[in-house]
């Protein structure tokens, strides 16, 4: 029998060593089971990243009637499953997503691939990106993609400092320059005064600018908060907002969207003019050749009649040709609150 106990007792342990092996091997080589697993909301070594594929399609016509038709533009929803993360909550698979579109750190926006059919320069806008691309109009884009054309080059198009923001997101978690007025802010308006949760930014302001104010308007409160005058919120937030948004560059991906327009016309329709005249141009040649050598006037006008046909044709192949431009983004980016 204690044979039997002895054999049997080393089984549990040898399968706990194997167990403990493959964990130790994992660990060692960095492998992870998914993004989400190391997730954190404001970590500057680990940006989320995100491969996003922009198609727009339409006609020239298309174009003229409706300006939008350049515009890729997803639904909310749509952008929360792209660049919201979701983090496990529980051992069930419980999951939430996590994430506030609207205080992204943008650590870098490339262009990977980018191929267009259409016959101008479009003068593209991203969101996210800084206009600092100019066409010969003196109109500024994200970037311009050139006509009839297709690059596999990679294109670096927004590349932010995000070092400020991770150290204001360190010393004020979930805070920026959009909810400063909301979160942990609770007006009493019949008592003309404010209580501000003590880790606000409002708070430390205060606190370093003791010396200038007048301190006799702000008292702690045994809940965690500040108690401060309705007159000194009110002349201190818009300063401090100021100096969050001139510091901390946050960019909002709750609309984000691709537009395209010609780089080097004003609109659609002027784009659309100067590319018949060009399309024009042979084909009038062409007829006042014909015309010089016509017979007589009945001969020309059977002439003017097959060319005004064949006009006819070309502005409709112009205007109804299915045009395409599609562009992969490579986005790296975080966020400063949940």
């Amino acid at each position: 029998m204690s044979v039997r106990q002895g054999a049997a007792n080393p089984a549990p342990t040898a399968a706990v060593s194997q167990i403990m092996d493959i964990t130790n091997d994992g660990a060692s080589t960095g492998d992870q089971l998914a993004e989400g697993n190391n997730f954190a909301v404001a970590s500057p070594d680990h940006p989320l990243k995100r491969n996003v594929v922009v198609s727009i399609k339409a006609s020239l016509n298309d174009l003229c009637l409706q300006e939008k038709r350049g515009t890729w533009a997803p639904s909310a929803e749509a952008l929360r499953s792209i660049f919201q993360q979701k983090k496990f909550t529980s051992l069930d698979g419980a999951a939430e997503p996590q994430g506030d579109l609207k205080s992204v750190v943008m650590h870098s926006m490339k262009i990977a691939h980018v191929r267009s059919s259409f016959p101008v320069s479009l003068g593209a806008r991203v969101t996210g990106v800084d206009d600092c691309t100019f066409s010969s109009t003196g109109e500024s884009f994200s970037a311009i993609v050139l006509p009839d054309s297709e690059s596999t080059r990679e294109r670096e198009l927004q590349a932010d400092d995000v070092s400020l923001a991770y150290e204001f997101s360190r010393k004020f978690p979930g805070y920026t320059a959009d909810n400063l007025a909301e979160k942990g802010v609770h007006e009493v308006s019949q008592r003309r005064f404010v209580l501000v949760a003590a880790d606000h930014p409002i708070v430390s302001a205060i606190q370093e600018n003791a010396d200038k104010l007048q301190m006799g308007e702000i008292s702690m409160m045994p809940e965690g908060l500040v108690k401060i005058s309705q007159t000194l919120y009110e002349s201190i937030l818009p300063l401090v907002r100021t100096q969050v948004e001139s510091q901390i560059k946050v960019r909002d991906l709750s609309r984000a969207m691709v537009s395209v327009q010609p780089a080097e016309y004003a609109s659609w329709p002027d784009a659309r003019n100067e590319l018949m005249v060009e399309a024009k141009r042979p084909l009038k040649a062409q007829l006042a050749g014909e015309l010089a050598a016509a017979a007589d006037e009945a001969e020309a006008g059977l002439i003017r009649a097959r060319f005004d046909s064949s006009e006819k044709e070309l502005e409709h192949a112009i205007d109804h040709k299915p045009l395409e431009m599609h562009m992969e983004l490579q986005l790296a980016y975080n966020f400063l609150s949940r």
